[in-house]
């Protein structure tokens, strides 16, 4: 992402652009972002002389927390944001942002902790490699801390990027949680690991056959293709009452309405998929039971 296409980017764009703010802002910036920089070289340089590296790291982390900064206060306003810009200075702004990190990356380790080793984690094995990293971080340097099965070293994270895919992580766990113990016990039993896809795909047919169970039997697999599928995709109505149970849970299982309609979106995206399914690959998409 280039960092004139962020929240603090687009607000002093605006502020120059409209006289609010001097035309000096972005080269100020700049210096503020070098002396941060050096700051924080001096802190953790390792031998003598302040490696690139640790140069570029200071700088990336105080422009992180100048933008996080100004989301928090200027409440994603950007006419407000431009006020802040005009009459806060830099370092006020980047030390609100810094306490905003350190609740991101809290909440990051905290939620990770307790999902991982739980039953539902074993559906979502295309993100156990993330949920086991997060789980691990030091909020005070915005790394990952060894003990990985992979061998890492010092990780760092992103409190402003990867906030948003833990936020899309945590709406999926919480997702699969609604369904009730005794069916989330039986599939993951039937299928013992598999990915978020996996589980929507499974939940897709349960929900347009009205069944109790997310591990179908052959049978059951061969109705929903005759019954729920057609030429023209998916029959209407059980669309209409599939697309309606979701976003019921959706709603329940995100406070954002972006989240909630990536659920949705998600869940879409695998209709389309079984919609295009030949009678061989439909019944191997889904683990059957007796």
């Amino acid at each position: 992402r280039g960092e004139s296409d962020g929240f603090l980017g687009q607000a002093i764009t605006l502020g120059v652009t409209y006289g609010k703010l001097p035309e000096h802002t972005p080269d100020a910036l700049l210096a503020y972002l070098r002396a941060e920089g050096t700051r924080f070289g001096l802190r953790y340089r390792t031998g003598i002389a302040v490696s690139r590296d640790v140069l570029e790291r200071g700088v990336r982390q105080a422009l992180v927390c100048l933008e996080l900064g100004l989301i928090v206060a200027a409440k994603e306003d950007l006419n407000r944001a431009v006020e802040l810009l005009a009459g806060t200075d830099f370092d006020v702004i980047r030390k609100q942002g810094w306490e905003e990190a350190f609740v991101r990356l809290d909440e990051m380790r905290r939620v990770c902790r307790s999902i991982a080793g739980r039953p539902e984690a074993n559906l979502l094995q295309d993100y156990n490699w993330q949920i086991d990293r997060w789980s691990r971080i030091v909020q005070e340097t915005w790394t990952v801390s060894e003990g990985g099965d992979n061998d890492e070293g010092e990780m760092p994270v992103d409190p402003l990027r990867d906030f948003g895919t833990f936020r899309e992580l945590h709406a999926r766990f919480r997702f699969i949680r609604l369904l009730p113990p005794g069916v989330l016990r039986g599939f993951a039993e039937a299928v013992n690991e598999c990915t978020f896809r996996d589980f929507l795909r499974h939940l897709v047919l349960a929900v347009a056959l009205d069944l109790r169970t997310l591990v179908p039997t052959s049978s059951q697999i061969a109705a929903f293709e005759s019954e729920c599928l057609g030429d023209r995709g998916m029959a209407a109505g059980v669309r209409d009452k599939l697309m309606a149970t979701v976003t019921d849970l959706a709603r329940e299982a995100a406070d954002e309405s972006g989240l909630q309609a990536l659920l949705v979106q998600e869940t879409e995206a695998e209709i389309v998929f079984l919609e295009g399914c030949s009678h061989d690959s439909l019944s191997g998409s889904f683990v059957a039971g007796v």
